[in-house]
This record gives structure tokens, C-alpha cells and sequence, in this order.
């Protein structure tokens, strides 16, 4: 089994776990309150947050700990609910989130396959093919994978193809023909304002200055929290122009 699990060292600060140790020996801390963690809630969270501080392109590891954060809602002592929590904290969609989580317990079951070889994915890109299958489905494509580029290392475009291969989305309905004069309207209408833009997505121009940024920023190694913060956002809008793309592409096939 080909398998990389280098994001999985993980390493809390002493100081976190601490200070959160102390915060909950106070006699407020241990007031009985539903909106409140108790010490070992406390010391968790703690550890949570430092790891996804410090492995922030870790995708594994992120998908681990927002699950413990959002399953055991250590979120609860300052925000009402966990997509809140990931926004507010770390600049997270929930959707972006919980597709991370996904990510990571894909991850875990792939790990865990004993009786057959397969490629353990390392990166989200890769999980993203596979992590709306059935478990034994998402065991089959990993050996797929394996079985197609052996010790080499898999890209995205492997999963894709052994997904494809073995579990096809099904085809969309070509539309009936349109008349000629609605066509020529669609085809004006088009030049205009894309059928299904999403206004949401930051520009590229935006993109581009994030990306300039982090350029300099890294060049400071007193920076490189701030650096990796800014990555994390970036990663998050170009998966979300990365979706944008993929959903034109099916549109456009369907036509």
C-alpha cells in the first residue's frame, strides 16, 4: 500500500495546552453552563487550533481536527454554530470545511484497507473524485489508481480517470434545438453576462495581489503565519473558480 502520512506529525504547543489548563481550573470556567467547555473540552480545542494554526496546507490534518471541533461542538463557547466558527476563525466556508473533513476520512479508510493494494490519497484535489462514493466503491478507484502508475506518485487527473473508468456520472439530456432566432438571443445574452456566474468569486485581479503578497511575506520569516493564512484563502477561491469552471464545462457538454 502506497501510503503518506508526513502531515500527520502533529505538534501543540505546550503553551496552548497550558493556558487553556489553567483557564478551566477557574471557578467561572467550571460553572455548570451548556455554552461552556469543561477542562478537557478546553485543552482539545486547544490543540486543535494549534494544529491547524501550524499545518495550515495540511489538508489531512485540518480535515481531522475541524472534525473533532465540529463533531464535539468545541466551538460552542464563542460561536452559536461551527460554519460561524469556520468563518470567523479561519476565514473557512463551511462547505470548504466540511469537505476538508471529508478529505481526511477518506484518507483514514483507505488507510485501513488490509486485503488489497491502494493509493492512499495525499491531497484534497485527489479526494474530491472519490469521497462521494460508497466506501468499497472509493477502495476499488484506490486500487485503480494504484494499479495504473504503481510507486509513482498520483495526480488528480488519476483519480478522475479511474473514476470515471469504473463509476461514470451519468450523462446529462442533450436539450431539444433551439429555433434559430432563440439561439441567435442565447448567443447575445452570452457575450453579455455568463448564464450561471457566480458574483461571489473574487476577482482575479484579487487573486493575483493575494498571490504577490505572500511573494513577500514569506520572504519574512516573522511573517510566515501570516503568509500561510493568506494561502489558505487563496487555496479556498481558486477551488472555488475551480468548481466555477467545471460546472460551465458540464453545462456547455449538456448543450
Amino acid at each position: 500500500m502506497k501510503c503518506n502520512t508526513k502531515g500527520k506529525a502533529l505538534n501543540s504547543p505546550a503553551s496552548n495546552t497550558d493556558k487553556a489548563l489553567e483557564q478551566a481550573n477557574t471557578p467561572s470556567q467550571r460553572a455548570v453552563q451548556d455554552n461552556l467547555l469543561n477542562a478537557k473540552e478546553q485543552v482539545l480545542l486547544a490543540e486543535c487550533e494549534a494544529d491547524i494554526d501550524q499545518n495550515i496546507q495540511g489538508t489531512f490534518v485540518l480535515g481531522y481536527r475541524l472534525e473533532q471541533i465540529r463533531d464535539q461542538k468545541l466551538y460552542r463557547a464563542t460561536h452559536t454554530t461551527f460554519a460561524a466558527y469556520c468563518s470567523k476563525r479561519w476565514d473557512f466556508s463551511k462547505t470548504h470545511a466540511n469537505r476538508l473533513i471529508q478529505a481526511h476520512l477518506c484518507e483514514e479508510h483507505l488507510k485501513s484497507v488490509k486485503d488489497v493494494e491502494v493509493y492512499v490519497p495525499t491531497k484534497e484535489s485527489q479526494v474530491r473524485y472519490i469521497c462521494d462514493l460508497e466506501l468499497e466503491q472509493q477502495v476499488k478507484v484506490a486500487h485503480e489508481v494504484f494499479a495504473a502508475i504503481g510507486d509513482h506518485d498520483a495526480c488528480a487527473g488519476d483519480f478522475a480517470d479511474a473514476r470515471e473508468k469504473l463509476y461514470p456520472k451519468p450523462k446529462r439530456e442533450a436539450k431539444a434545438p433551439e429555433t434559430k432566432g432563440m439561439a441567435e438571443t442565447a448567443k447575445v445574452e452570452s457575450k453579455i453576462v455568463p448564464a450561471s456566474f457566480d458574483t461571489k468569486l473574487v476577482s482575479l485581479t484579487e487573486l493575483k495581489k493575494r498571490a504577490d503578497q505572500i511573494y513577500y511575506i514569506f520572504t519574512n520569516p516573522m511573517k510566515k503565519q501570516e503568509a500561510l493564512k493568506i494561502i489558505g484563502t487563496l487555496q479556498r477561491d481558486l477551488e472555488l473558480w475551480a468548481d466555477w469552471q467545471a460546472k460551465q464545462l458540464n453545462e456547455k457538454e449538456a448543450v
